[in-house]
């Protein structure tokens, strides 16, 4: 069975770039929001389509789009949806497994509505992840698994009021029919002891934050 493919997505926070790098060797489609295509420029990696208002690209990277002729898909500046959110939206019409980077930065009202678009039920089946050098991020329907190494943080954070029918195996705490209480920090800081961890989830949605390298 073959893999899905993948839809990269790069918006304009912090990214690694050798990460990055080797997510766009293996993208099909590769989507820049707004300032992301810098760094797509730095790695010299022409983007299918840019998606947004273009009020945070500098005038060197929109040059050199125009020069490769990437597509760019214009929006006002005053819209109802950030640019990665539009962006977010075209990859789901090209369909596959969608990888985000450069979704966090200094912008913490951003980085949290960010995070908490994938929460909304027009999600719901397809995979998507929010990726940095050490960490990733994606959202919880009934059951998961995660993939890394004995040592590796994963926290596990309540979206929907208190998420119900909890079950974690792999994870130095575990749970066994459990409940993870809304507004509580009880999923802060698990740790896997196993390079497999599987989350399951009867009622509610689980925000997962996975961080790569034993904690400190």
């Amino acid at each position: 069975m073959s893999e899905p493919e993948i839809i990269l997505i790069v918006a304009g926070g912090e990214v690694d770039r050798e990460a990055l790098r080797r997510m766009a060797s293996r993208a099909r489609w590769i989507l820049a929001a707004d300032g992301g295509a810098a760094h797509l420029r730095a790695i010299e990696v022409i983007p299918h389509r840019v998606i947004g208002d273009l009020d945070s690209m500098d005038p060197e990277t929109q040059a050199w789009l125009e020069q490769a002729g990437a597509p760019i898909e214009r929006h006002p500046v005053d819209k109802d949806a950030t640019d990665l959110e539009l962006a977010l939206e075209r990859a789901r019409e090209l369909g596959g497994s969608i990888r985000v980077f450069g979704a966090w930065g200094s912008r913490l009202d951003q980085t949290i509505a960010s995070l908490l678009l994938l929460a909304h039920p027009r999600w719901a089946g397809w995979d998507v992840r929010f990726m940095g050098a050490d960490r990733e991020a994606f959202v919880l329907r009934g059951e998961g698994w995660i993939e890394g190494e004995p040592g590796d943080r994963v926290s596990l954070i309540p979206l929907t009021g208190d998420v119900e029918g909890v079950t974690l195996e792999g994870l130095f705490y575990p749970l066994q029919e459990g409940v993870l209480p809304f507004g509580s920090t009880l999923g802060i800081s698990n740790r896997m002891v196993a390079p497999r961890a599987r989350v399951r989830a009867r009622r509610g949605l689980l925000l997962v934050i996975h961080e790569r390298g034993e904690p400190g």
